[in-house]
């Protein structure tokens, strides 16, 4: 057998290796000879440089040198709370000993550990930040061979030499790196933090994401904002992480309320609130604050100070608020649909953006750059990607210019600009953050557009699918097909996002959270196992009915079509296949379903490699939706792509021919707003009760705060809102109204809707936190847990329902008075339990008159029945005129003159609110009352004519 034509194969093969290692080479030595040359030129001016700080990794015995700028505030914190325990530790040791203590009470932890063992002084922490330094630097060498190997870099997994020199790369090049070697000259806590976000980087890449869950709680546990990765793994829907990131912080925490009480935890917002506003002008640090502050010369950016921050300036505090909420938003959303090793991006670019989003953040907190860089200078090798001839050449230049302004002490000649306009370049290592998160912007489009390996079991780290070990059920279509005047190949079709416009992990999911609440607590125990075996737990759980599902009325028809031309269809799913089995025999169309089972979870590569094993000829068309569909996509003879995003759309086409199928839909934040159900803030009006109550409606503290309060619970009741969508689902798409919600309908994703929970739940404790009171947040948490258990637990139970339906209500009122530090009388509080009692019967008598037209004896998910209408009609009405009685017997108090000057007035609202009470009740009998008593007020006329009766009633009571 001819060897030819293997030769030119194999040279290619030899040249793109040299070019690998020429390229390594030439980084490692433009990263030793700048920091040597620029170290040397600096040692002779008298500065320091990073050659100072590498010599600081050997000279560790020096007393002079040892380091503790984290350990010092940290023990003076540790010998507070055990000479004062239950005292403000930060009131103490912040504010009033001003030592820079910033950071939470559970990084006190390893302390307490080391004290236990008395190893407790400053030799041993930098024993320890040696030891983690160069645990970094091997952990960078791994990365990198990691990310070489998974980018398919030419000998990566195959040439030791290659190997060698990767791996030699990325441990020289940590160990140049100068904020690495400055946070071990400082004694900094950032050493941990460094190591850690480098194996979690490791951890990402190799698939074990509890691990990196892991090591991210551990990292928040020392500094919160590392607590956004928590939020990082909601958004893209990785349990997994997710759980391993509670795993750590949930024990942490409750060790340190257990050593320390649950206050530090509380006090520590102060902290936090203080820095945000203030923040630091010394040049160190590289923020918007920073850079700002030096702008407008607010504060001393020459000199260290370690006992005060910048002054409070409006701009700064702006500026610093607005750029943190970008900088998050990007880290948190960018490639928020990536899947598996591809995350490795948008998890690099979200620890920089985590880092740099931040009020303050010195130099030694930018280590965290080195696998942002070390990922952008990999994906410029990356074979594949369509790039212009000189594209590289600039992009390569700008990434050495980035490393070079990030990787040296640059300050000495910068200092001088101090006090010009031109301090901005004091920011270079800022500059250097912006121009590396561009770059990688512009790589991960590359990348994208790079060749895909080509699918096998081996490479995609798949079970091998043997029939033995494929779930593959062969089915006898209701209509049988016409025999194909020309033989076709077999479509396979995608049923999550494509078939169906929804998912069935997700519904299944919820529907174990509606139906068994504590069995939901066995979710990341099950993750743990892998999602074949998380599908197989919730499918023997939760059954689904195939006729309540929604779906593609597109894909419906094609399929239609295709079946009466004869085709083979079969049903391909990462779905477990007792759903799958289902729902291909209530359609009738499938002659084969191929799904998971409760050992391999059939997606990607898997589904790929089924396929294959049912198509000998290994011909056949594929019909799916999102990035999970590229290998099939790839090895199909021509594809359907079914409402994709323009991203997925691109990229496959470049796979194979592709035809596409849109759905036409509203708007994607029309249907967010629409799901947060802004129109139900209007009960949050509540709040500005105790305002108007107590006679200080129009004073702009108290207004203000209440329209705060406002904002938080009406952020915390949308949260709940979908909550309950989701939960609800199966009833809603019964409903002839709910149908059209836009979780039911399937016009947004449940996993957004997942997202969306704690988005709101978190924005709402923001407010809270940043504006208002302490005790508003318990009556907010109060809120929070009472409609939690209202949809979980109370929905379906009589009287039970109503009565916290009602209890909701009241909690706005006492949310109000607890933000404006208004006392609510004994008046308001019985007035407002009996009327919300009444409105309360209203909804649920509604929802029985609807039934009821619709032949029902009783609403999915209600314990009510349809005879029960009379009791519930008696109980509202009684309930809604003992709030009358409450009022008139107000008037009539002596109470109310101290807020009334002519309490006289007050009595029109009597007959008004008998008036309204009685109409509600009457239109509610003749089934023209909403499903919500409150957006009725909101649009009837007499409704709002009576309001502004009883307002001006309320005003002449006062003149």
């Amino acid at each position: 057998m001819s060897m030819q034509p293997a030769i030119p194969s194999l040279r290619t093969r030899l040249h793109s290796v040299g070019r690998v290692q020429r390229s390594v080479v030439a980084a490692l030595m433009f990263i030793v000879l700048t920091t040597g040359l620029l170290g040397l030129v600096l040692h002779r001016g008298g500065h320091a440089s990073n050659l100072t700080d590498i010599q600081n990794l050997v000279v560790l015995e020096n007393p002079d040198l040892i380091p503790v700028d984290s350990w010092d505030p940290m023990i003076a914190a540790l010998d507070w709370l055990h000479e004062r325990p239950g005292e403000n530790v930060y009131d103490g040791v912040f504010f009033k000993q001003h030592v820079k203590f910033q950071y939470p009470v559970t990084s006190l932890l390893p302390l307490e550990a080391m004290k236990a063992l008395g190893v407790l002084d400053l030799h041993a922490f930098s024993r320890i930040n040696l030891l983690l330094v160069l645990a970094t630097a091997a952990g960078m060498a791994i990365l990198v061979l990691e990310m070489a190997a998974w980018l398919r870099l030419p000998g990566a997994r195959d040439d030791r030499a290659t190997q060698l020199l990767l791996g030699g790369f990325g441990f020289a090049a940590t160990l140049c790196f100068y904020p690495v070697l400055k946070a071990f000259s400082l004694g900094q806590v950032q050493v941990w933090l460094n190591a850690a976000f480098v194996f979690a980087c490791i951890a990402l890449l190799r698939d074990r994401r509890m691990l990196c869950g892991a090591l991210l709680g551990a990292s928040s546990l020392m500094k919160p904002q590392m607590s956004l990765f928590l939020a990082w793994a909601l958004v893209r829907g990785d349990w997994r992480m997710a759980a391993g990131w509670a795993a750590v912080v949930v024990p942490g925490v409750a060790l340190a309320t257990l050593l320390y009480g649950f206050a530090p935890m509380v006090d520590y917002l102060d902290v936090l609130l203080f820095i945000g506003r203030h923040g630091e002008s010394y040049h160190v640090n590289q923020t918007v604050n920073g850079l700002v502050n030096r702008l407008l010369h607010n504060g001393n950016n020459l000199d260290w100070s370690a006992d005060s921050f910048a002054p409070y300036h409006p701009a700064v505090h702006a500026a610093t608020q607005i750029s943190g909420l970008a900088f998050v938003a990007v880290g948190l959303l960018w490639r928020r649909r990536d899947r598996g090793a591809e995350r490795i991006v948008a998890f690099t670019v979200a620890g920089v953006c985590f880092t740099v989003g931040s009020p303050v953040a010195w130099v030694h907190h930018f280590g965290i750059l080195l696998p942002a860089f070390a990922l952008a200078f990999l994906i410029l090798m990356e074979p594949g990607a369509r790039r212009s001839a000189t594209a590289p050449a600039v992009l390569a230049t700008v990434l050495a210019v980035a490393y070079f302004l990030a990787g040296n002490l640059l300050f000495w000649p910068l200092n001088a600009l101090a006090d010009t306009p031109l301090n901005i370049l004091q920011s270079y290592l800022f500059l250097a953050t912006l121009m590396l998160l561009a770059l990688l912007y512009r790589l991960a489009g590359w990348h994208d557009r790079a060749a895909l390996p080509p699918w096998s079991g081996a490479e995609a780290g798949g079970t091998d699918l043997t029939p033995s070990t494929l779930t593959a059920t062969t089915l006898t279509p209701a209509t049988p097909a016409e025999p194909p005047a020309v033989e076709e190949p077999p479509l396979f079709v995608d049923l999550d996002g494509t078939l169906l416009k929804t998912d069935l992990l997700y519904e299944s999911l919820f529907g174990l959270i509606k139906a068994q609440p504590w069995a939901a607590l066995l979710v990341p125990l099950w993750l743990a196992g892998g999602k074949a075996r998380l599908k197989a737990e919730l499918a023997r759980r939760v059954e689904i009915d195939p006729a309540s599902l929604v779906y593609n009325p597109a894909v419906l028809e094609r399929l239609e079509a295709e079946r009466s031309r004869g085709r083979r269809l079969v049903l391909a799913t990462a779905a477990h296949h007792r759903y799958a089995d289902a729902i291909a025999r209530h359609l009738g169309l499938f002659d084969q379903v191929l799904a998971s089972n409760d050992g391999v979870n059939l997606k990607a590569g898997r589904k790929c490699e089924a396929i294959r094993a049912q198509v000998p000829s290994g011909v056949f068309d594929y019909i799916g939706n999102d990035e999970a569909d590229f290998a099939i996509w790839r090895a199909a003879r021509r594809g359907v792509a079914v409402n994709a995003s323009s991203a997925v759309i691109r990229h496959a086409a470049t796979l194979c021919p592709l035809e596409t199928i849109a759905t036409p839909g509203r708007p994607r934040l029309l249907l967010i707003l629409r799901a947060l159900r802004l129109h139900q803030w209007l009960k949050n009006l509540l709040v500005f009760v105790p305002l108007l109550a107590g006679n200080k409606l129009g004073e702009v503290g108290p207004t203000l705060q209440a329209m705060a309060a406002f904002l938080a619970f009406g952020l915390c009741a949308s949260s709940i809102y979908v909550l309950n969508d989701l939960l609800d689902l199966p009833a809603d798409r019964r409903h002839p109204r709910k149908r059209r919600r836009p979780f039911a309908s399937g016009e947004l994703p449940l996993d957004l809707g997942l997202s969306l929970i704690p988005g709101l739940l978190l924005a709402s404790v923001a407010v809270a936190v940043l504006a208002l009171p302490p005790l508003f947040l318990a009556a907010l948490a109060a809120y929070a847990g009472s409609s939690l258990f209202y949809n979980l637990f109370a929905k379906n139970r009589v009287i039970w329902d109503v009565m916290l339906l009602a209890g909701l209500y009241s909690l706005r009122v006492l949310g109000g008075a607890t933000a404006t530090a208004i006392v609510p009388s004994f008046w308001l509080l019985a007035f407002s339990m009996f009327l919300f009692l009444s409105l309360a019967m209203v909804k649920r008598y509604s929802e029985m008159d609807s039934m009821l037209k619709l032949g029902l004896g009783q609403a999915e998910g209600r314990g009510y029945l349809t005879a029960d209408m009379p009791v519930l009609q008696s109980i509202g009405v009684s309930a809604g005129f003992l709030s009358v009685l409450v009022m008139a017997l107000y008037i009539n108090s002596p109470e109310v003159g101290r807020v009334y000057d002519r309490p006289e007035a007050l009595w029109i609202v009597c007959p008004l609110l008998l008036f309204w009470i009685g109409r509600v009740w009457l239109q509610t009998h003749r089934g023209l009352m909403h499903d919500d008593p409150v957006v009725f007020a909101a649009r009837d006329k007499w409704s709002i004519a009576i309001g502004l009766v009883c307002a001006v009633a309320l005003a002449l009571g006062r003149a």
